[in-house]
């Protein structure tokens, strides 16, 4: 499936996604970050010698290191869910790129997103997103979206995070922050979080052999307040999507669930479809989604990688019924594989 940062499909079909993907996989898109700038050392010469410093401990370091990175996350969870914005941003993945214009604002205590985009067939998506929704997309920034404060202890379990220095996004000075995973069942990530606010200014998905599979980032950023009329459709043909759709997530007893799921993947949603159910899992960074469904006309069995999106498909027979399952997400293909072949009924 190719890699909808933005979605948040009206009705959820997973055969349909997955059916385009496995006829026409494409390969992963590849990039390079670009290398830190080293200064040569200089000579000081008539310095008189100084006392050495005092070393640090390690233990103090990592524990300075720590709370660094601790709080840098609580700040970009906090913006993603609480700042106001509109901006243009860039997406590459599968050796495209594709420019959106982004708005973003807080509605009765619910984040309210328009997403337009500029280039390529005209496409534009309203979202309504509460605290209590499925968060399984629909936003520019789904997994900092996925991020709270309660879960930042859940996140550096499994991901080892790393200050690389700053750099310059739209304008603004940035911090450069690395997530690199701690096992091979995610993928790692690059974020330049805004130094002022908070708010991710560029993120790169990057695979376990230092490949970019996809970056998004501002070319344009305002921070003054968003009016109504900007969060609404420009585009007649728009359909908005509001709370009622997550509504479905709320109260629906999961029939499913995971004999295995990588390490740290919590379910967070579970939404009804005409044909079965649906599962979201989160990391507090990574997402997949696991998709149950009645599909007796569909026979296919196997993966597509498109970017860093991963779709795979299987069956299995419960009760003389069968059913196809499909997942979907940003994880290694490997992965996907072994989280459709865990899937069991909850009883």
């Amino acid at each position: 499936m190719e890699k909808l940062i933005f979605r948040t499909p009206r009705k959820a079909n997973s055969s349909l996604l997955a059916f385009l993907l496995l006829a026409s996989p494409l390969a992963f898109a590849q990039g390079n970050a670009p290398a830190d700038d080293q200064a040569a050392p200089r000579e000081v010469p008539n310095q008189a010698p100084q006392q050495a410093p005092q070393e640090i401990p390690q233990d103090a370091r990592d524990a300075t290191a720590s709370e660094a990175t601790r709080v840098l996350l609580a700040r970009l969870a906090q913006a993603v869910a609480n700042l106001e914005y509109r901006g243009l941003v860039t997406f590459e993945h599968v050796g495209s790129m594709e420019t959106l214009e982004v708005v973003h604002g807080i509605r009765d205590g619910e984040q309210v997103e328009r997403i337009r985009y500029l280039t390529g067939s005209p496409r534009e998506k309203v979202t309504r997103i509460g605290d209590d929704e499925c968060r399984h997309g629909g936003s520019v920034f789904p997994r900092s979206g996925l991020l709270s404060a309660a879960g930042l202890q859940n996140v550096q379990s499994n991901y080892a995070f790393l200050i690389r220095g700053e750099e310059r996004v739209a304008d603004r000075e940035a911090i450069v922050l690395e997530a690199r995973p701690r096992d091979l069942h995610r993928f790692g990530m690059v974020i330049s979080v805004d130094k002022e606010t908070g708010l991710p200014l560029k993120s790169m998905l990057i695979a376990p052999a230092g490949r970019v599979l996809e970056r998004f980032q501002f070319v344009e950023l305002d921070l003054a307040p968003v009016t109504d009329d900007e969060l609404k459709p420009q585009s007649p043909s728009t359909e908005p999507i509001t709370g009622d759709e997550a509504a479905k997530c709320a109260n629906v007893e999961s029939r499913w669930r995971l004999g295995w799921a990588p390490s740290g993947f919590k379910p967070v949603a579970v939404q009804a479809l005409s044909d079965g159910q649906m599962l979201v899992f989160s990391d507090g960074l990574s997402a997949f989604t696991v998709f149950v469904q009645q599909l007796p006309e569909m026979n296919y069995k196997g993966r597509a990688v498109r970017g860093a999106t991963v779709a795979y498909m299987d069956h299995i027979d419960v009760n003389g019924a069968r059913y196809t399952v499909t997942v979907v997400g940003e994880i290694p293909d490997n992965t996907a594989q072994l989280v459709a072949k865990a899937v069991t009924e909850a009883n």
